[in-house]
Order: C-alpha cells, then structure tokens, then sequence
C-alpha cells in the first residue's frame, strides 16, 4: 500500500480522482440522537456514560476555539459521548511541559511527543505514569491493522506496548525529507554565485556571498532554523550519519569488536565526530548559522526567512509539509513579486567526508501517542475506540476534509473535490484530528486524496525521496539500542546539548569535545558499552 506523508490543511479548489472503498450514504453518519452510537460492521456499541478525555497536543487550544460551531468537533464528541478538554502545548514548549507534568504526576489523559527513542518512556513506564496498550486490540479493527507493524517494537519495553507511533513515512527512504533546507537562490544570483552549491563549502560560500551583497537591504543574516537543533540532520551526514536520531537519541554502530554509540565511533573514542563538530563551529562563528539560533522560535524563523532577513531556513517535515506553504510559500508572491520556487531552492544532498552521500535515515514514526496511567478501564476503552474511529476510512475523510457537500464533495464516480478553500479554517478542529493518530493516512491509501499544496511542492519531495532510494544506509544495531533501553541504567546522550556546546564554545573544538568525552566516560559510557555488547 502506497501511502503519502500527510498535511492538514489546504490551498485551493482541487479535483482529484480518489479511490475508496465506501458507499457515499455512509461517509459521515448521523449523530443526532440522545445516546451516541458506533457501529462498526454489524455490531453496534453504546456509550452511555458521558467522558471527559483531556488532550494535550500542539496548538490544542486553536484547533477547539469556536467549537460551538465546529461541526466536525460536535460529530466526534457527540459519536463518542465524550468531550474533550484541551492541555495546550506548542512546538517551542511541549517537550519541558510534558516532562513537568510526568513529574508531578498530572498527565493529561491523551498526550503526545516524541520521547521512545530516549530513556524517557522507560523511566516513565517504570514510574507507573503510563497506561499499557492492549496486546489484544481485536476490538478495535483499524487499530489493530495500523498497530500490526515492525514499529511497534519501538512502543516496547520489556514486552509490553505503552505507546502508540503516530507513523510520518511508509519507507526509510521517505524520512530524507524529515529535514530541508531552503536557501534565497535569487540573492545567491544577484550576489554572483552561478552553480547550486555542490558540498559545504560551496554552500558556506554562497550564504557569505548573499550577506555581504544584502542586494534587499535587509541586513540579512545566515541560516535560521525552526529549532537550532532541526541543523543536527544535515550536518551530522558530513562524518557520522548515524549519531543521532532526532536531537535525543542515538544508532550504535559496529567499532572493532564492540558496539558503540556512534556519536563516539572512531579509531580513538569520537573521532569520527571531529570533522562535523569543526564544520558546525566554522559556520557559526562565520555566520553562515545565525548568532541568534538558539533563540528563535518557529514562528520567528518563519517570519525571517519570509521578509529577507535570513538567507536560508532548516524546516522540518519536507517541503510538502502543508506549514511551508501556509507560512512562507503562500504568501511569497505578495512579499517578493515571484512565485516562491522562481526565489527559493532547496539544497540537495552533500557528500560525506568519506566521499558517500547520506541522508537522514530516522524513524518511521515521529513522536507518538501515550495515555496516563489514571484513565479507568471505560476511559481507555473510548479512547482506543476513538483511535480506531480516526483510522477508518470514515474517520479519515471526517477529520482530513470536514462535512461531504459542505467542505468537500464526492460524485458518483469516487471523485472529491475540495469546495472550501481550507477546511480546517472553517472547522478548526481538523488541525488536530487530522494527525491525532498519525501524520500520514494510516490505513488508508492517500494516492488518490487531493493535494493540500500546491502540485510542485509534493513533485520536489517525490524526486528526493527517489535519489534517497539509489543511497545506502550505513549499517546499525537497533538490539543495541533496544537493548540500553531494557537494561534501565538510564545512561543517556543529550545530542542536542552537545550539538549547542560545541558550537558555542569558545575553547578549540577538539579540546571541548575530549572534555565532553570525559564527562561521559565519567557517567559511565565505556561501562554502559561493555553492559550492551554483553547483552546481545
């Protein structure tokens, strides 16, 4: 099954062939009486007991505003006896916010982030915070098929499943558009660059070249980020392409005769790291990185990227992701006078210091969704049910495109075609249920679904993710990984920390990072190697 990555909101009227499986009569069910009921096949279940199930998830708080009339959101609340009560959370506070609440014991009941590539969902786990899920989901049909998936072994510890993967791609190959880079090509031509820049070199040069021409008169700066550590991805490809997995966990890769993590491979402890740590420290203090990346937030390397100031942007989510072009893409034309992809470039691949070409081979599934410990056994059953519903093909249309013949229509050959300009500013709700579960569609096949951006956007994505196909992944050991995780002696590198460390500091880069090691060593790590070789 072809499946695409997934955005939440949309552009225009398009029409689009799309082939599902479902009768039009059952598209959105009626939800009009005293005692909500789902009816799944023949089988027909009620809900009587009226829930409250508190959400945390980005942005929560828009995406219920006007829920008086929000259609969608009353279908599902109605449909499930339930209400919802929003825990806000954004993308610049989420990850310290939910950690607080662990800490003190007050998790919403739903929450998401992306926490299982770390220690953290163990420790939690073994706190008691969270809520297992069934091994037994049969109940629950579409749950049950989304879930019978090799990612679900990154849910486990010890066996037991206590989380679900919100899945972004259907292949690794997909995951090289988890980081882009968008670079001015306009600027870089009115400063005299005539080639796409090739290797890193070659793009530190031409991010110079835009500065010192500012042909805009913007005094324009390097490269911004959404999160400065958005930048760990494409640089880390230079010499070590496995250390990390997003910015907190890590691959472990083969190193003579033991494992390591490979942020520490290398003939002497690290030493593969030295040529990315110089690149990352040569392009911060030269500008090409911005001085202030540490401190912007998503919106404001939105807005710098889009009047001028910021000569490139490091975005997550691929240039398809719907926020590129409802932040920036949209709104190019009436700021710059050109279509965006007439200015704007994305960088390609750059090689390895060893003369390969990497990309960013993450996860499948970033972030996931977890349930408190405290929801009783009738909370979590309407929960995993609600779950179910979102990954139907019902579920899917509802919470994608809103109401059929209000926000979009379908005719009787299968075709749909978008009738409001963006379904999730009539019915906010969208922006979350749209990716509750999952990023992408899930179950379904999302071929046929209308593109949410504009043609060319998804076209760019399609060629990446092709070149990434030809490319080799250099091998790991994830039993290493899963192994750390079991054994509970809650050693963990903090890649980001690391990442800003070396680049600010003002001692010699191998000085900083062989202090770095010491720390480490001093925690434990070459006991930690020992512990996981002898577990494999």
């Amino acid at each position: 099954m072809s499946i695409l990555f997934k955005s939440s909101s949309g552009k225009r009227k398009i029409s689009v062939l799309v082939s599902i499986s479902i009768a039009i009569n059952m598209l959105i069910s009626g939800c009009g009486k005293n005692t909500p009921v789902i009816e799944k096949g023949s089988e027909t279940t009620t809900y009587d007991e009226h829930l409250d199930i508190s959400i945390a998830y980005w942005q929560i708080d828009k995406a219920l505003e006007g829920k008086d009339s929000d259609e969608v959101l009353k279908k599902i609340e109605e449909k499930f006896n339930i209400t919802i009560v929003p825990e806000n959370i954004t993308w610049d506070d989420y990850y310290s916010k939910i950690e607080l609440w662990a800490e003190n014991n007050t998790l919403p009941d739903i929450f998401v982030g992306a926490y299982r590539t770390s220690n953290t969902m163990g420790e939690w786990a073994e706190q008691g915070l969270l809520h297992e899920i069934p091994s037994d989901l049969s109940k629950y049909e579409n749950l049950s098929r989304y879930m019978d998936s090799p990612e679900t072994e990154t849910c486990q510890i010890n066996g037991k499943t206590y989380c679900i993967f919100r899945q972004t791609y259907s292949e690794q190959a997909e995951t090289v558009k988890d980081r882009t880079i968008l670079y001015r090509w306009d600027l870089a031509k009115a400063a005299g660059i005539t080639k796409e820049p090739e290797n890193w070199d070659e793009f530190r040069d031409m991010i110079q070249a835009i500065i010192k021409t500012d042909s805009e008169n913007t005094d324009i700066k390097g490269m911004t980020s959404k999160d400065y550590s958005m930048l760990i991805a494409p640089l880390f490809t230079y010499s070590m392409p496995l250390a990390a997995v997003g910015d907190s966990s890590f691959y472990w890769v083969s190193n003579g005769e033991k494992y390591v993590p490979a942020i520490f491979a290398g003939e002497s402890l690290g030493e593969d790291a030295l040529p990315t740590w110089n690149l990352v420290r040569d392009m911060y203090e030269e500008g090409t990185i911005e001085e202030d990346i540490l401190f912007t937030t998503t919106s404001q390397a939105e807005e710098k990227f889009l009047s001028g100031k910021s000569a490139a942007i490091c975005i997550d989510g691929g240039i398809s992701n719907t926020k590129t072009y409802e932040n920036i893409g949209q709104y190019w034309k009436e700021m710059h006078g050109h279509d965006f992809f007439e200015d704007v470039k994305y960088l390609d691949l750059l090689p390895s210091i060893d003369g390969n070409t990497y990309y960013t081979a993450w996860d499948y599934a970033w972030s996931e969704t977890y349930i408190s410990s405290k929801v009783s056994d009738e909370k979590m059953d309407r929960i995993l049910a609600l779950y179910d519903y979102l990954l139907s093909e019902e579920g899917t249309l509802l919470s994608n495109f809103g109401i059929v013949d209000d926000t979009y229509s379908m005719d009787d050959n299968g075709q749909v075609t978008i009738l409001y300009d963006k379904p999730s500013d009539k019915y906010h709700s969208l922006e979350m249920f749209a990716s509750l579960v999952c990023w992408n569609y899930g179950n379904n096949d999302g071929t046929g679904f209308p593109n949410l951006v504009p043609d060319s956007y998804v076209q760019m994505d399609k060629e990446r993710v092709e070149k990434a196909r030809t490319l080799e992944i250099p091998p790991y050991s994830y039993e290493c990984t899963k192994a750390l995780y079991e054994s509970g002696n809650g050693f963990s590198i903090k890649v980001k920390d690391i990442f800003k460390d070396v680049m600010l500091s003002e001692e010699p880069v191998e000085d900083v990072w062989n202090k770095i090691i010491d720390e480490y060593i001093d925690a434990g790590l070459l006991d930690v190697i020992d512990e996981v070789n002898g577990m494999l």
